[in-house]
């Protein structure tokens, strides 16, 4: 088995919003839906396979959709909207990067010039009850987000919070191996070493890394180090996984208690409790091939009436990938225009949320979702396959329901108070 490892050169800038001032930047949101939906005009709609997802059983969660603002704020932002609407046709394409032919080695990688970057595919909108983080291109988000930041500023709005630094995403693929939760932590783990800052974002097609743009250099140096090897046809590092006793050391290894005491520590001296949400059960899906388009417009849909569950993300790794966080309940997803006709996967793999709040924090700490993870991993008997969602101001590890027992009784041992 191998992994392959896609360095992007496009410069992203990160945003976090508290959930209730949503409002306030749902005109440009619903903006870089409409721009990133135009991108995928041109495919052409597939017909539906034959595959059925067990969609249709009956869901017992008790907790109720809730909205992301008031009524007049989203009846506010609706308006701008529909101005924004009327004078914009189809794609700004001042805002989009040149597209940039693959280096042809690892230093022409490190030296290739902001002006030669690939056009901007990546985008990620991910709500949590307590957060709003937007990712996209630099270009695009100074274009789309420029005013409403201004507004903040002027109303100081200190807890809406436009990351400084852009970064660049990895984005780890393998051939068919299993154990994606030890494989991400171990492919990052020397970055983690190195004080780098990682967001995490787990889609349905691969696991992505957010690492800083400033950090490209000191990345690419690492991973060379480190057995990965540059390819310079998919501008992408390969590295091989081993075996038996060795991949049984590594593991071991990987979840060492320096990362998880660091933490824990962390947790203890902020009064931080990683929490789990027993009711929010999520489903990570896809859209369809040919569907892109449709659940990019029914996303907008969503945001554009303030009609949100608590969890919601939208995130495209490639033109023809789109992956989404949709409730587990079937209902819910119908509401919302998801039906099993439009997503991929089984609708049985249910996952559940353990939220970490990191307001407390400085948004520049390291290993905080990692180490909880590894934790988990490293207290559990059983393999288990985890998710990742770091927004700027909190995280969330998401687990498989049927690994609640165990994983809840290594979660409810970190419960430190102020």
């Amino acid at each position: 088995m191998s992994n392959q490892v896609h360095l992007s050169p496009t410069k992203l800038s990160i945003l976090s919003i508290p959930r209730d001032k949503v409002w306030l930047f749902t005109a440009p949101i619903l903006r870089l839906l409409k721009d990133e939906a135009q991108k995928s005009n041109s495919q052409s709609v597939q017909g539906d396979d034959s595959e059925q997802d067990e969609d249709d059983l009956s869901d017992d969660e008790s907790s109720d959709n809730s909205n992301s603002g008031s009524v007049s704020g989203d009846q506010l932002a609706r308006r701008e909207s529909l101005k924004r609407s009327k004078s914009d046709n189809g794609v700004d394409n001042s805002s989009k990067p040149a597209q940039s032919t693959a280096p042809s080695s690892a230093s022409e990688l490190e030296s290739s010039d902001d002006d030669d970057e690939e056009e901007a595919i990546f985008f990620h909108v991910a709500l949590t009850p307590t957060e709003c983080t937007v990712i996209c291109s630099s270009a695009v988000f100074q274009d789309a987000f420029d005013e409403p930041l201004k507004i903040c500023k002027q109303l100081d709005y200190a807890d809406v919070v436009a990351v400084e630094e852009p970064f660049i995403n990895l984005q780890v693929d393998s051939d068919g191996e299993s154990h994606t939760s030890s494989r991400i932590l171990e492919l990052t783990r020397p970055l983690s070493e190195n004080d780098i800052p990682l967001f995490f974002l787990s889609s349905h097609f691969t696991d992505i890394v957010l690492i800083p743009h400033k950090a490209k250099d000191e990345v690419v140096r690492i991973l060379g180090s480190k057995q990965f090897e540059f390819s310079d046809v998919s501008n992408s590092y390969f590295v091989n996984t081993v075996s038996g006793v060795e991949s049984k050391i590594r593991h071991l290894d990987i979840n060492s208690s320096e990362l998880e005491e660091k933490t824990l520590k962390l947790f203890e001296n902020n009064g931080i409790s990683p929490k789990i949400n027993r009711k929010q059960k999520l489903l990570l899906t896809g859209a369809r091939p040919g569907r892109v388009k449709d659940a990019i417009e029914k996303a907008a849909m969503c945001i554009g009436s303030g009609s949100l569950p608590d969890y919601f993300v939208i995130t495209r790794t490639s033109l023809n990938e789109l992956s989404l966080i949709l409730p587990g309940s079937a209902r819910k997803r119908a509401a919302m225009g998801y039906d099993f006709k439009s997503i991929i996967g089984s609708a049985q793999d249910i996952i559940l949320p353990i939220a970490i709040d990191l307001r407390k924090l400085p948004l520049d700490l390291t290993g905080i979702v990692a180490g909880l993870a590894s934790r988990i991993l490293s207290s559990c008997e059983a393999s288990i396959e985890m998710n990742y969602l770091s927004m700027a101001r909190s995280g969330v590890v998401m687990i498989p329901e049927e690994n609640l027992g165990s994983v809840a009784q290594v979660v409810n041992s970190i419960n430190y108070r102020e």
